[in-house]
């Protein structure tokens, strides 16, 4: 009798959880639903590779939530809460190396940003208020030399950004007023 009881809430239990998949924006998404929203533990996938991975509390991102290259290397990863990105974000170049990290509050990046060459070496800092970019604090080749990313000074001048991924001598250039990027 234990043995049928046991087995029979465990059928309800599974029944309850059972995976759902769903076509969203591309890709194509795997977990449980809830009352028609998103619960628990969901896998995004584009292509067939895994996209995303994290945990939905009533339809809002809540928790870790990783990326992933096409290549399935860790991209990057951090806490969302009430679907938005809070806490220390970690970046990672698709051959694995660390990339880099900051500071996310409410969806926008506060507080001084490093980032490394593959080598593991400082490329840059930067320091941001409330999303907008205010000053480039240091910038550095892979050998530690100084580098010039250009100048931002109270949110507003130009920045090269150097070619780390690759590690080729490819610059882009972008123009900030007040802290927003214009081009």
């Amino acid at each position: 009798m234990k043995k049928i009881l046991l087995l029979s809430i465990l059928l309800i239990l599974t029944s309850c959880f059972k995976t759902t998949t769903l076509t969203e924006n591309g890709k194509v998404a795997k977990g449980h639903l809830k009352n028609n929203m998103k619960q628990g533990k969901w896998t995004f996938f584009v292509d067939g590779n895994i996209y995303s991975v994290g945990n939905y509390s009533q339809n809002n991102k809540n928790g870790i939530w990783k990326y992933f290259y096409d290549n399935g290397k860790l991209h990057q990863k951090g806490k969302f809460i009430d679907d938005k990105q809070n806490g220390i974000w970690s970046y990672y170049f698709d051959s694995g190396e660390f990339m880099g990290k900051g500071q996310i509050i409410n969806n926008n990046q506060n507080g001084l940003w490093k980032w490394y060459h593959k080598n593991g070496n400082l490329y840059t800092e930067r320091f941001y208020d409330n999303g907008r970019l205010l000053e480039i604090k240091s910038c550095l080749d892979k050998n530690g030399n100084e580098l010039n990313c250009g100048k931002i000074v109270n949110g507003n001048g130009i920045l090269f950004n150097h070619d780390t991924q690759n590690e080729t001598d490819t610059i882009e250039q972008f123009k900030f007023e007040n802290g927003i990027l214009k081009n």
